[in-house]
């Protein structure tokens, strides 16, 4: 396969995995009005995002086994079907529990898609050449949330909060036809038989054994704290925008999306860092990073000025999204081995998984009890300064696996390099 051919089919399956991301955040957009029309809580409004978070962990265990079946590109049509049923679904209700509803439905959707996007990836390009545009996809959740929090300030004045569902089920068959006939893997999927073949030969670690391993759980505590930040901004920062400082509807979102844009430059210039910073102190930046994080993430809602939201905006995108690729990179070392890195990377996103579930629906809770946003601050708090515990206790697991033995350590990381 020529290289300008993988990367057409590349770029296709990225913005494919965009709308998915786009139907998840139209309703941080539209949180606003969908409260009023409907006459619901913070606490309800909330899981309209965590339905989707559930469904799809949910999905995950099973969603694999069929994947295995069917391959990665099928899941891919099917996941693209499913979401154009919710959003038809969702846009035609009248009802809270019916719009819920529709939202675990998208949930599968997303959950498919979400697994299914990186084996494509991986088979459209040789493992030397994957971590670009592998490096590309994972911004595919703030590209749809850019995407979408801009085109509803258009969508919604016109057509309502619904004319946001009809517009994802469009989009949906438009790249159900464009995936369908332009992105075709490589005859057997070599590269995915290859991988389960080099998987095979690996040593078998017992499951007791990997879960009593600490390290990747400091960095589950990391995500899920990270999650529950994260996704407070992603789901209820329009509307405290709106709510708190009196913005109105288009420029909430158009600000909040500003983040968006900052956390690209946050996601390239780690990935530089990171390339310039020997891998054994790595932990020590991860927790310099979760320090910064915690204090932007206890103020984020509470802005004293409008002035300041821009400029808070900027520097939050580029902290927030520094976290993920220096986490990720720190999984093969927490793992220590090669037959470890599966079952500890399963640990890690589990965390991440929890996090995504419990997000909206602590949080919106906190809002409606004390009836401020600046409440926000209290969950949030908690939960990254335990992840920067997690993070600060990762650098004398780090360190003594470095210095016990260094050699093996980095053997081991150079091969999860070249097998990933």
């Amino acid at each position: 396969m020529s290289k300008t051919k993988a990367w057409f089919m590349a770029i296709i399956t990225i913005l494919t995995t965009v709308i998915f991301a786009a139907g998840l955040f139209k309703v941080a957009g539209t949180m606003m009005f969908i409260v009023g029309d409907l006459g619901i809580s913070m606490t309800a409004a909330g899981m309209l995002m965590s339905a989707n978070g559930i469904a799809a962990t949910i999905i995950s265990i099973p969603g694999s086994g069929i994947m295995q079946k069917i391959g990665p590109r099928r899941v891919v049509l099917i996941a693209l079907g499913i979401i154009f049923a919710g959003n038809v679904a969702g846009a035609l209700t009248a009802s809270y529990g019916m719009l819920l509803a529709t939202r675990f439905i998208e949930g599968v959707g997303f959950g498919l898609m979400g697994m299914a996007a990186p084996p494509i990836i991986s088979a459209l390009f040789p493992p030397e050449k994957r971590g670009l545009p592998m490096g590309i996809w994972t911004l595919w959740v703030s590209f749809g949330s850019m995407f979408i929090l801009n085109v509803s300030n258009y969508v919604t004045p016109n057509y309502g909060w619904r004319g946001n569902w009809w517009l994802v089920a469009v989009l949906s068959v438009v790249f159900f036809i464009i995936f369908a006939l332009t992105v075709k893997l490589p005859e057997g999927d070599k590269a995915a038989e290859q991988a389960a073949m080099e998987d095979m030969d690996k040593p078998k670690e017992s499951l007791g054994k990997v879960l009593m391993t600490p390290g990747p759980w400091c960095l589950a505590v990391g995500f899920f704290a990270f999650a529950i930040a994260n996704g407070s901004y992603a789901a209820f920062y329009p509307m405290y925008l709106q709510d708190s400082l009196g913005m109105d509807p288009a420029a909430a979102n158009s600000v909040s999306s500003i983040a968006n844009i900052t956390m690209i430059i946050g996601g390239i210039l780690t990935g530089f860092v990171l390339t310039r910073i020997p891998n054994k102190k790595h932990s020590i930046l991860y927790l310099g990073v979760w320090i910064i994080f915690t204090l932007v993430s206890v103020v984020q809602f509470n802005m004293p000025a409008v002035g300041m939201v821009i400029p808070f905006m900027m520097l939050y995108g580029i902290i927030c999204q520094s976290i993920p690729p220096i986490l990720l990179n720190l999984a093969p070392e927490a793992a220590a081995t090669p037959a470890m890195l599966p079952i500890a990377m399963g640990v890690i996103m589990f965390g991440q998984s929890l996090g995504g579930i419990l997000t909206n629906i602590i949080c919106g809770r906190f809002v409606d009890i004390f009836g401020s946003w600046g409440a926000l601050a209290i969950p949030i708090g908690i939960c990254c300064v335990i992840a920067t515990i997690a993070a600060g206790f990762l650098i004398p697991i780090m360190k003594k696996k470095y210095d016990a033995a260094p050699y093996g350590l980095k053997r081991n990381i150079a091969t999860i390099e070249k097998i990933s």
